[in-house]
């Protein structure tokens, strides 16, 4: 049975009433079935595709003296980069960042500074397609994020603050891809940077307290004069290891959180065994006595090591070998009370001589007057001129 439904008649104002509220009604579903576009962040240089890794933090702190902290960075063709920038600077100095294109540096800071009284408005920031990002100027504890992937050809590409008189010393690089070369021959970072991550700007000698691979947590890297360098212990007061050629790379170390170990350029010439303290006192059967370190002296030739191996003190120096490759250990110990025995490491390429004493396989005994101030020889067949 079919129910009849009787007509009615609508009056103008209901005719558009409904008009409208079918209108309405069909924007809603136009809204809904098609989602609204995400929302970038004004500081993304690039949106990352589906399925991209995350992108990973990295920290450059401005500091004192015009310099970058760490003065270069060695990212992946491609990475994605959260860029997080403080500027620490104490003197309150303002600074900028920016990423530039190979071999552009110079040529971007002169336009910068060619900006005049236009620049405070740009941040100092010139209008250029080299320029790959760029952040905005920040006064002294200011801070920003600038988020960018690093470009896909591998290469170098620097970094500088454009600040009217920055330019010129205040800049770094990012090694994409590519090898960077040991800090103190890099020509893409400032001698003020040089001086301050590496230790004594790289002249030698010089000593820098850092963790080191193979070594406890007190560790001390000296650079010798001309090609050694060793790895001493403080927490154990001994030498662990001897290395020639350049000097470690701590760039990972500085730039992430301290627990990158720092690298060894080359493969250690020499080792000492794992956990055997070399000296002994009073007889050579005793047993390793506790060492405690009491800190080091500078001298033009390299630290002096002062310790206190159970009751008796020991001063330790490490010298280059004098006319062959090789180390020569310095020992003066002025209050010893018995004979003082030195139990050497050795292997196939390692030869162990002393300016003092008596040798028997390997273990050398010293009266105490001779344990007042004795040298030690060790060269190695591994160890070349």
């Amino acid at each position: 049975m079919r129910l009849a439904t009787a007509p009615f008649a609508l009056s103008p104002h209901m005719k558009l009433f409904v008009a409208l509220a079918f209108l309405a009604a069909a924007l809603v579903t136009l809204a809904a079935e098609k989602p609204a576009p995400p929302a970038l962040d004004s500081e993304t240089a690039t949106t990352p595709a589906a399925g991209a890794k995350k992108a990973r933090t990295v920290k450059i702190l401005m500091r004192d003296g015009l310099r970058f902290e760490p003065p270069r960075l060695s990212l992946e063709p491609g990475e994605a980069i959260v860029l997080e920038i403080e500027n620490g600077d104490s003197t309150d100095q303002s600074h900028n960042f920016l990423l530039l294109r190979p071999g552009t540096r110079e040529a971007i800071v002169q336009q910068a500074l060619s900006l005049a009284e236009k620049g405070p408005a740009q941040d100092f920031v010139p209008q250029n397609p080299d320029i790959i990002v760029s952040s905005k100027l920040l006064n002294a504890d200011g801070s920003a994020k600038v988020k960018f992937t690093v470009p896909a050809t591998p290469g170098v590409y620097p970094y500088v603050c454009t600040f009217p008189g920055h330019g010129m010393v205040m800049y770094g690089a990012i090694y994409a891809g590519v090898e960077p070369p040991p800090l103190e021959k890099d020509p893409n970072i400032p001698p003020t940077a040089l001086q301050t991550v590496v230790a004594g700007g790289g002249r030698r000698p010089f000593t820098q307290r850092i963790f080191m691979p193979d070594a406890g947590p007190a560790a001390i890297a000296v650079a010798l004069v001309g090609s050694q360098n060793v790895c001493w212990d403080a927490g154990q007061c001994r030498l662990r290891y001897a290395w020639q050629g350049t000097f470690i790379d701590a760039s990972d170390h500085w730039q992430g959180n301290g627990r990158q170990l720092p690298v060894v350029p080359a493969k250690p010439w020499w080792r000492a065994p794992k956990d055997d303290f070399p000296l002994r006192f009073g007889t050579a059967h005793a047993s390793s006595p506790t060492a405690q370190f009491l800190g080091y002296a500078l001298t033009p030739d390299g630290p002096v090591f002062h310790y206190r191996a159970a009751e008796t003190e020991v001063f330790e120096q490490i010298l280059p070998a004098k006319g062959r490759p090789g180390l020569a250990l310095r020992l003066q110990i002025p209050r010893a009370t018995g004979p003082v025995f030195y139990r050497s490491a050795t292997d196939a390429n390692t030869t162990w001589t002393s300016s003092a004493g008596t040798w028997n396989e390997g273990l050398l005994t010293l009266t105490p007057a001779q344990a007042k101030d004795v040298t030690l020889t060790l060269t190695s067949a591994l160890c070349t001129p």
